[in-house]
C-alpha cells in the first residue's frame, strides 16, 4: 500500500478499512483523536447505526504506521477528520482497486441483476437492510 499512495490519509482510511471492516461511512466518522497509539485502538463513530454503531475497533501493529501518519496529518492541517470525507471514496476506491483490496461481494443470485465491476457497498446495503 505504501507504494500506491502518498497520502496519509488515504493510506491510513484504506488500512482502517481491512483492519476493521470499517465501512466508508465509518471511516468518515473517525476524528483525529479518535486513533490512541498507545493502546492500538481506533474509534469510529456511527450515531444513525447506519452501519455497526459507535465502536473502538483494535488495530494491528502493521496497521498502526498509517494510522498514526494520518493523526499527525490531521493535526498539522487542523482537520475535522483523520480518515476520509465524503468527497475522498472515489479517489479511496481507486486506490483500493488498484492494489486489489476489495470487500466480500455478494452472492451469484444477488449480483445477477447488477452485472459488472466489484460492488463497494454490498456489505453496508445488507446491514442496513437487516
Amino acid at each position: 500500500m505504501y507504494t500506491a499512495t502518498s497520502h496519509p490519509a488515504r493510506a491510513a482510511a484504506l488500512a482502517a478499512a481491512v483492519a476493521a471492516g470499517a465501512s466508508f461511512q465509518q471511516l468518515a466518522t473517525a476524528r483525529p483523536d479518535g486513533f490512541d497509539p498507545a493502546a492500538g485502538t481506533l474509534t469510529l463513530h456511527d450515531q444513525a447505526r447506519y452501519t455497526d454503531g459507535c465502536a473502538i475497533y483494535p488495530v494491528p501493529a502493521w496497521a498502526r504506521g498509517f494510522l498514526h501518519a494520518a493523526a499527525r496529518f490531521a493535526h498539522l492541517t487542523d482537520a475535522a477528520c483523520l480518515l476520509a470525507t465524503p468527497a475522498d471514496r472515489p479517489a479511496l476506491l481507486r486506490l483500493a482497486e488498484s492494489i486489489k483490496v476489495r470487500p466480500s461481494q455478494p452472492p451469484p443470485a444477488w449480483r445477477k441483476e447488477r452485472r459488472g465491476p466489484v460492488v463497494w457497498d454490498w456489505g453496508e446495503q445488507r446491514e442496513a437492510l437487516g
